[in-house]
């Protein structure tokens, strides 16, 4: 892993440029956000709702 500089132009949060660390081997980035989120994972699998196909079936028929 090595340091590095990037750039998110589509933030909303008014951080254009952030610091974080970006593996050589592999590309994955990791910043301080990566990592809050990775330590506040929910505690079982995400159960939301799924994409209800019939109903774009229905507007491709009408």
């Amino acid at each position: 892993m090595i340091r590095d500089s990037f750039c998110d132009l589509r933030d909303d949060t008014g951080t254009v440029v952030f610091q974080g660390w970006r593996c050589v081997n592999c590309g994955e980035v990791v910043d301080a956000v990566v990592l809050a989120h990775r330590r506040n994972h929910p505690e079982g699998p995400y159960r939301g709702k799924t994409r209800d196909r019939r109903g774009w079936e229905r507007l491709a028929v009408v």
